[in-house]
């Protein structure tokens, strides 16, 4: 999990007792799961396999932690690795197929500032739909006039947050 219930109480300022710890848990997964989603964020191993031949290739698991190794027709090669465009490349292109192994994620504790707020503004509107009984409904009346009540998951302003990240943007 990239936030805990502790971060949620010191952090962002959630307050909640100690019964209600396993539902805000839930909303917490649910939360993490849905902007990761958004924003098309990978973590953990990846082994992508290429068509040999190109002089280089863009890695689509992100954000790229590590590249572990390149494989041209099953053997090793050496590699350049291009960070800030999930570009490999490898030494050698002459081969029918290109392997290659990395880990996609961020180091422990180095999560962005931005990814973690993305979460916790979830958790917070995630809260107001369950505990209003909003879940479904679109606008309602009020002393001033007609609300809007938004349903998206995350919201648009954690969907704004989170633009940068995605890589398919389009679609």
């Amino acid at each position: 999990m990239i936030l805990t219930l502790e971060d949620l109480r010191n952090d962002f300022g959630f307050e909640f007792q100690k019964p209600k710890e396993g539902y805000y848990s839930s909303l917490l997964k649910v939360a993490e799961e849905k902007v990761l989603s958004y924003a098309e964020i990978e973590r953990g191993e990846v082994e992508e396999h290429f068509p040999g031949g190109d002089s280089g290739y863009v890695l689509t698991h992100t954000p790229v932690l590590e590249v572990k190794g390149v494989k041209l027709d099953g053997k090793d090669v050496a590699f350049r690795f291009e960070k800030r465009a999930s570009y490999v490349v490898p030494s050698s292109t002459d081969g029918s197929e290109v392997v290659v192994t990395y880990t996609a994620g961020w180091k422990e504790g180095e999560v962005p500032e931005v990814i973690r707020m993305a979460i916790a503004f979830t958790v917070q509107h995630l809260v107001k739909l369950s505990s209003g009984k909003l879940l479904g409904i679109n606008s309602r009346t009020t002393e001033g006039g007609t609300e809007t009540i938004e349903q998206s998951v995350p919201t648009l302003a954690v969907q704004k947050m989170l633009e940068p990240f995605r890589r398919n943007k389009a679609l």
